[in-house]
């Protein structure tokens, strides 16, 4: 399978949330490809810092983190680039859909991915813990999930 990961799953791997469970046991499955955004690793760092910052984490857990999301980013993540088309693309998903700026990137990253698989290649789910970001994924024609709704936590 290929995924494509919006942050608010993501951050599940490294966060204890609903579905955090389900994500750490999917993201072992080696076989399958796990892809993340441009913007990705600044809204993993910005999701930590805030956890921090309310207390939900102490330094030291910070730094694991930290240090864990980047090793995976390394071996586990495929990153989709920055390109002016994405960012073209994104533009125009403002303009149809109701999302903000970077969910927008997020959508577009993902669809620049669809487009650059064969067509022999397994579907492409979303897996984004926002709703309103999934309605969005579904009118563009992309399998959906969140996480949150799966039954097996």
């Amino acid at each position: 399978m290929i995924y494509f990961l919006d942050t608010s799953a993501l951050a599940k791997r490294y966060l204890t949330e609903k579905g955090s469970n389900r994500m750490r046991r999917l993201l072992e499955h080696r076989d399958d490809g796990f892809y993340q955004g441009f913007l990705t690793p600044l809204e993993i760092a910005s999701a930590l810092y805030r956890r921090l910052r309310s207390q939900d984490i102490s330094q030291d857990e910070l730094s694991i983190l930290l240090r864990a999301y980047i090793a995976h980013s390394h071996q586990d993540y495929i990153l989709i680039p920055y390109s002016d088309a994405l960012i073209d693309r994104a533009s125009a998903l403002v303009a149809r859909h109701v999302l903000r700026a970077l969910d927008a990137i997020q959508l577009a990253s993902a669809l620049e991915l669809k487009d650059s698989l064969p067509a022999e290649v397994l579907p492409l789910t979303f897996l984004s813990a926002d709703d309103r970001l999934l309605d969005a994924v579904r009118r563009e024609h992309l399998q959906a999930e969140n996480p949150e709704k799966w039954r097996s936590e």
